[in-house]
């Protein structure tokens, strides 16, 4: 199972860059924001799965993390080139701090449980 998580995020990476590569009107600036945001998505999902964290906790977090990471991704690729008032970016960075809140918690309540 880890090693699966690892491989489909290598796959989403390699995907990503040769899509930001191959068309034009795909910005540098995206694709490696999307390239960084899939990178801390397969980060964050893979220390839970290797963490000692209950079963149940995992499989929610696991899934909530899927869907958050896909979310924070569509906002990287979809972000405005300038950083001024980019809301785009602060959504993406807010859903990054709530990913990190959560799992924290869950490794805090799993060790105090």
């Amino acid at each position: 199972m880890k090693n699966l998580i690892i491989f489909i995020g290598i796959v989403l990476l390699a995907f990503n860059t040769l899509i930001g590569l191959i068309i034009s009107g795909y910005e540098p600036f995206n694709y490696l924001s999307a390239d960084a945001s899939i990178i801390l998505s397969t980060g964050l999902i893979y220390f839970l799965a290797t963490g000692k964290i209950d079963d149940g906790l995992k499989i929610g977090l696991s899934v909530l993390f899927s869907i958050t990471g896909m979310a924070r991704t569509v906002c990287c690729i979809v972000l405005p080139q300038s950083s001024e008032n980019n809301v785009l970016l602060i959504a993406a960075v807010g859903i990054l701090l709530f990913e990190i809140g959560c799992f924290a918690v869950a490794s805090f309540a799993n060790k105090n449980g």
